[in-house]
């Protein structure tokens, strides 16, 4: 299942919303209206009047954001222990100057040649941080929701993991992680790019 980058920014943006209106004013201001609360707001048009009788409504359930889970990591194992997504991936994303990149990059750090390379996967994935689920211990990264996409590269049976974003100076240029924290909500098959 894919999310569209508006269903996995409307989280995101209903907290800043939250946040900006709540620094919008507090109790100690000294102009302005009172604070309304929940009692004195006005029904919405949609809800019926108050009778006293009822029981609280319950919020309807949100979609959750796109998470990391961290795994478990093997030194032994460049996939950093984590299950990569495979699948088919079109000659099309292939033969793109990115993926070219990421093959060169990793024929280099293995010591073999470019055609040893097979790409076994590759996928449009929403990072939940500027980390692009790559995080190195002391750094810190902007916490907003990244787009991008997910490389998987093999050579002789071991996977290995290549991270892009879709935003910034560097955008849609892949890099090595030794240690994947994937996002929850892969999907399957493969994205052009």
């Amino acid at each position: 299942m894919t999310i569209s980058r508006r269903q996995a920014a409307a989280p995101l943006l209903a907290l800043m919303l939250a946040l900006g209106m709540g620094a919008c004013g507090s109790d100690t201001d000294t102009g302005g209206d009172a604070p309304t609360t929940s009692e004195d707001a006005a029904p919405t048009s949609d809800a019926a009047p108050s009778t006293g009788d009822e029981t609280e409504p319950t919020a309807a359930p949100t979609t959750e954001e796109p998470s990391v889970t961290p795994q478990p990591t093997d030194p032994a194992d460049p996939s950093g222990g984590t299950a990569l997504p495979t699948g088919p991936v079109s000659d099309e994303v292939i033969a793109s100057e990115p993926v070219q990149a990421a093959i060169s990059d990793l024929a280099e750090r293995e010591s073999v040649a470019a055609d040893a390379v097979t790409v076994a996967g590759h996928q449009a994935v929403t990072w939940s941080d500027g980390s692009l689920g790559c995080p190195k211990p002391g750094m810190m990264y902007t916490q907003a929701l990244v787009p991008g996409h997910l490389l998987v590269l093999e050579v002789d049976g071991a996977q290995f993991s290549y991270h892009s974003g879709d935003r910034g100076n560097r955008a849609g240029e892949f890099t090595y992680c030794a240690d994947p924290h994937l996002p929850n909500n892969l999907g399957t098959g493969s994205a052009t790019m």
